[in-house]
């Protein structure tokens, strides 16, 4: 098939020559000059070859990287430099000079030049002033990544965490995410694919047909928007190309784990339509026993999802992509086991041990989630203007054990949705020009919704006479109360923005941004109480925690306007075209919002809290120099005013402003490639507290303040080594081994630092060793995470009745079997 697909141009061109040779032959010789750049940075490649294809004809690029060659016929003209990738261009002489650049990329014999997009087109990562991490196809594939979660393993002051696969929490310069009330909007913005996710609901997918992950560390207000305080991360996904492939994998583990990931890829119009359709099924028992085997027999992940995408590129000036997305969980994978203390056994029940619990009601998830998007790209001159439009949905429903033992103490449930559309306009110039720019308007609305219920049950009546300080009358009798809560939040928000570079000489530029955002929000909420009773008289043990705040029919209604300026100004200097270092200052804003969870007070509990604000500032630096060798590197230090914080007690949720927050960090990123051998490390560290932080009072009246505490996940340090080798058997096969070690110091999982629920320093190992053809038609390869079988605390909450701990992952492996169809 290949031999007849090159035959038919190569007779083409031969009859074109043949009838046009008589004219050409009187006219002049065509002389072709250009010169050759490497394409990351725009540097002469000095010595890189210029040759006829098919002959021995050529020339070299001189120290400027030009070159000059005289052509009398039409050629294939090849241009290679040792290390980067051959670029093949087709010319016909037309008695005119003819200048033609190439851009040559790095091969797999050197590092590779990453692409990102922190000014919202593709750039070279050496290229931007911004702390960035870029985990690409070649690192998800190498390193076995199958969800969003674990492809962030390796990012420096980068922490996750999941206790359900809905419930999905991610740190970022010690300032995370709150996964547990939707009120609270992200302090760390997901993207997907140009389209902004204002909760992470959508966060922990598997992975199918990811391009790559990029992590923008510290504010990115100007360009990507509200609340990105903490940074963006943004999952760009493959597109369809103008090619016929298809790829399949499978996967099988211990806890049964089964998965299989698929994708293919059609071209219907030669060069101008494309199709891509992927799909994923993984299945997993859980890795928490839960002695109760019908209850065990739910404790299990699946997961089933398709997603597709169209290309059209009418003309090489248009190009339309479209999008389309399904994701359905059908189980709650249980991560959770009862912790009481020592010294401290509320409901009579020991504390679990291990990865074994012993609960009394299933824990039941299910999550549907679907969206499409549409992006518009058209060339106007040197500038491109790119339109957005999605829509997204998600709704989830999950119920539990609430207190993780066998007592029978509380239940909880709850039901939450999320609708958005949003729409961006932009204008871009290209980034090699004096003055480069960057404008655009963007629009966003959401509906967003959760109904909480909840239970105590006969045996929290010893924890309710110990709070009220009193015995509770017949107490025996007691069976149920409880309460359910149901909050509605409809925003709207509109922003302009603009962003620029000027190169003020030819090695320094400056950079700046404004970003005006309005954003309104409108909260209706109420909460109804459940009362048993006895002889007409309420136990009134559930009023501990709620009690009746407005109704269905007329709910308590808030709302919020805010008008907020964010900015960012900065200066890069290359010192040599592989040196750069820069200094910016950001100011970030993140809006009011709402808390949602029940609450006992409508006024001081604090249906409402402000706005934040974040004055960033930030020096650093990127050098690459040699092919072979890179490294990034960047500190900071973070001035907060009125940081929203959650502190929840799993019954009881209060939020509250902390007036002043403080702290400074630093991290770095190497890495270095010999011939077979390849070395990425990263190292981060952190120390950020509070200021000042007055949090109400304690059981005994007294003030609280959590001045000096920790933020919650952030760790002091992060630390992460990936070696791999390929180790050649034949001119047919290759071996890669390949470790992934990465260590994360203590981190509190919350912002009361209680040392029961603080996560402790662990150094997590995973290992790769697959068998690769020269022809990379299939693999196979073994697999293992946490080879140690290191155990931490993912999070934790306090309650009344006992505490509860969510257990990382134990060890697991498994054999991958990938097919390559083209």
């Amino acid at each position: 098939m290949k031999k007849s697909i090159r035959f038919w141009p190569a007779c083409w061109l031969a009859l074109w020559w043949w009838c046009v040779s008589p004219v050409l032959a009187q006219k002049q010789q065509t002389v072709l000059t250009g010169r050759v750049l490497r394409a990351s940075n725009g540097d002469p490649l000095v010595g890189a070859s210029i040759l006829i294809k098919g002959t021995k004809r050529g020339t070299i690029t001189n120290r400027a990287g030009r070159y000059r060659l005289v052509l009398t016929e039409p050629v294939t003209i090849v241009a290679r430099f040792v290390g980067f990738r051959d670029v093949e261009v087709l010319l016909l002489p037309t008695g005119k000079p003819i200048e033609q650049n190439f851009d040559l990329l790095s091969n797999d014999t050197q590092l590779a030049d990453v692409l990102v997009a922190a000014n919202r087109q593709d750039e070279y990562l050496q290229k931007v002033p911004v702390a960035a991490s870029v985990v690409g196809r070649r690192d998800l594939e190498r390193r076995s990544i199958y969800n969003t979660m674990e492809a962030l393993n390796n990012t420096p002051n980068l922490i996750t965490d999941s206790w359900l696969n809905s419930q999905v929490s991610f740190s970022i310069r010690g300032l995370s995410t709150v996964f547990d009330n939707v009120g609270f909007e992200s302090t760390v913005a997901l993207y997907i694919d140009d389209v902004y996710f204002s909760r992470s609901f959508a966060f922990n997918q598997t992975l199918m047909d990811i391009d790559r992950v990029e992590v923008l560390r510290g504010p990115q207000g100007t360009l990507f928007g509200k609340n990105t305080i903490g940074g963006v991360i943004h999952i760009i996904s493959e597109k369809p190309d103008m090619n016929n492939n298809a790829q399949i994998e499978l996967n099988y583990g211990n806890y049964n784990f089964r998965q299989i990931r698929a994708k293919l890829n059609q071209q219907l119009i030669k060069d101008k339509l494309a199709f891509r359709m992927t799909g994923a099924l993984s299945l997993r028992d859980g890795y928490v026993t839960d002695r109760t085997p019908a209850i065990e027999a739910l404790n299990k992940t699946a997961f089933f999802g398709l997603r597709g995408s169209l290309l059209f590129t009418p003309s090489d000036r248009v190009s339309l992509t479209l999008r389309g997305n399904y994701g359905r969980d059908g189980k709650a994978e249980n991560t959770f086991v009862y912790t009481s203390k020592p010294d401290y056994n509320p409901v009579g029940v020991r504390a679990d041990e291990g990865l074994t619990t012993n609960q009394n009601a299933p824990a039941e998830f299910t999550r549907d989630q679907y969206g499409a998007m549409g992006k518009l790209e058209v060339k106007l001159g040197r500038n491109t203007l790119t339109a957005i439009s999605a829509l997204n949905s998600s709704s989830d429903s999950y119920f539990s054990d609430n207190d993780i033992s066998s007592a029978d103490a509380s239940r909880w449930g709850r039901s939450q949705g999320l609708r958005t559309f949003s729409q961006e306009l932009r204008i871009n110039s290209p980034r090699d020009q004096k003055f480069a720019y960057v404008a655009g308007l963007y629009y966003l609305n959401e509906r967003i919704s959760v109904t909480d219920t909840f239970t105590l049950n006969k045996d929290f009546v010893p924890v309710a006479a110990r709070l009220l300080g009193t015995p509770i009358a017949n107490a025996s009798k007691f069976t149920s109360e409880g309460y359910t809560s149901n909050a509605v939040i409809q925003s709207q928000s509109t922003a302009g923005f603009v962003s620029g570079t000027f190169e003020l000489t030819p090695k320094l530029r400056m950079s700046g941004g404004l970003r005006l955002t309005t954003e309104t929000r409108e909260l209706a909420y109420y909460q109804r109480i459940r009362n048993q009773f006895l002889n007409g008289k309420p136990f009134n043990i559930i009023n501990l925690y709620a009690t009746n705040i407005g109704s269905k029919a007329n709910p308590e209604t808030r709302q919020t306007t805010n008008l907020a300026l964010s900015y960012d100004v900065g200066l890069d200097y290359r010192f040599t075209s592989n040196l750069m270092g820069y200094a910016k200052f950001v100011r970030g804003f993140k809006g009011a919002g709402f808390n949602t969870t029940p609450i006992k007070d409508s006024e001081s509990g604090g249906l409402v809290f402000r706005p934040e604000y974040v004055n960033n500032y930030e020096i650093g630096v990127k050098a690459k120099p040699t092919e072979r060798v890179q490294i990034n590197g960047a500190v900071f230090y973070t001035d907060y005013k009125d940081k929203q914080e959650l502190l929840d007690q799993g019954t009881r949720v209060r939020v509250a402003n902390a007036p002043l927050t403080r702290g400074y960090g630093a991290e770095v990123e190497f890495s270095a490639m010999l011939k077979r051998f390849r070395l990425d490390l990263s190292a981060g560290y952190l120390n950020l507290k509070f200021i000042d932080f007055p949090f109400g009072t304690d059981d005994n009246g007294n003030p609280v303040n959590y001045a000096g505490n920790r933020l919650l996940k952030a760790p002091d340090w992060t630390f992460s080594v990936a070696p791999e080798y390929n180790i050649p058997l034949n001119d047919r096969y290759r071996v890669f081994v390949g470790l992934n070690i990465n260590h994360t110091g203590k981190a509190y999982n919350d912002i009361s630092n209680s040392e029961i629920l603080a996560r402790v320093p662990a150094s997590i190992v995973n290992g790769r060793l697959a068998l690769v053809p020269a022809n990379g038609k299939w693999s196979v390869a073994l697999w293992g995470k946490n080879l140690t079988n290191k155990l931490y605390i993912q999070h934790g909450w306090e309650y009344e009745f006992g505490n509860q701990i969510a257990w990382s992952r134990p060890r697991y492996y498994g054999v991958e079997v990938y097919l390559n169809f083209r």
